[in-house]
């Protein structure tokens, strides 16, 4: 898969989550490694935060796109409680310079802030817009409502938001899919393989049967799933804890699922459920 075009903007499919990354710096060699190889399989959106590895994540990221800036998607968020407005500037420059750049392709508020009025919090992502240090951007594990609300706060300016999504996790796909389709806004899932892979989780018989007919990984039939063109408005982040994973994740880019596949995955994995609560930080 290519980049794709989203609300005018051009974003790769499917990327690299870092969550954990820089907690340990005997791993650092071997983390930057892995993001670079995951860039160089096509794995071009990377996922960080200031929250992860006390901005050590950032860091991680750093070191692994110096050469290669323009070819990656780099997406960053601030946590809850640096929302008050001039708080997100300060927090924005520190992430900019953990991350040896200029700007970012997008800067998400991580969660809503139970002690900052959200139009305070939004005018601080705006304001980081509007200075040209984040190219877009947009919210994290907001329920319909209040993203709704954020992208009127901001003149129709959120790009994405961020929220747990994949084969087995469809609640987003209740109300929050309907509305980001009325207001163009991008979804990133996160953890999209939660529930399906795992040392502890059986993976389901129809998955395993799809991937065998590809000769590809239940890993990779769930991520192309979660990105298929049928849901034109998901990108997703999976983290790879290995190369062996890291290779599954990516051949994800070159696998169409057919008609009868998205059929067969749907009756084993139908949507529906609670949709995503409000949580906030």
């Amino acid at each position: 898969m290519d980049w794709i075009t989203i609300s005018g903007a051009s974003v790769p499919p499917l990327g690299q989550g870092t969550w954990r990354m820089g907690e340990d710096a005997a791993q650092r060699t071997r983390e930057v490694d892995a993001l670079r190889a995951g860039i160089e399989a096509g794995l071009t959106l990377i996922d960080t935060a200031e929250a992860y590895a006390e901005g050590r994540s950032e860091e991680i990221v750093r070191d692994a796109v110096a050469d290669c800036r323009s070819q990656v998607f780099i997406t960053t968020k601030v946590w809850p409680s640096h929302a008050r407005r001039a708080e997100v500037l300060k927090s924005l420059d520190q992430s900019l310079r953990r991350l040896g750049t200029d700007w970012v392709d997008l800067y998400l508020l991580h969660w809503p802030a139970r002690e900052v009025p959200l139009a305070e919090a939004m005018a601080g992502l705006a304001d980081g817009l509007e200075r040209g240090l984040a190219r877009h951007i947009g919210v994290s594990n907001f329920p319909a409502p209040l993203m709704e609300e954020a992208h009127r706060l901001t003149g129709g300016r959120v790009f994405a938001n961020q929220v747990r999504y994949g084969i087995a996790t469809r609640e987003p796909e209740v109300s929050l899919a309907a509305a980001a389709a009325r207001l163009g806004t991008t979804l990133m899932a996160y953890s999209p393989l939660r529930h399906v892979m795992g040392p502890d989780v059986p993976v389901q018989e129809t998955l395993t049967q799809i991937a065998q007919a590809h000769g590809v990984s239940p890993a990779a039939v769930a991520l192309a799933w979660t990105v298929r063109p049928q849901a034109a408005q998901w990108v997703a982040v999976a983290k790879a804890a290995s190369s062996a994973h890291l290779a599954e994740n990516a051949a994800a880019l070159q696998l169409t699922l057919s008609a009868q596949d998205l059929e067969r995955l749907d009756r084993a994995f139908p949507a529906g459920g609670e949709d995503i609560k409000l949580q906030e930080f």
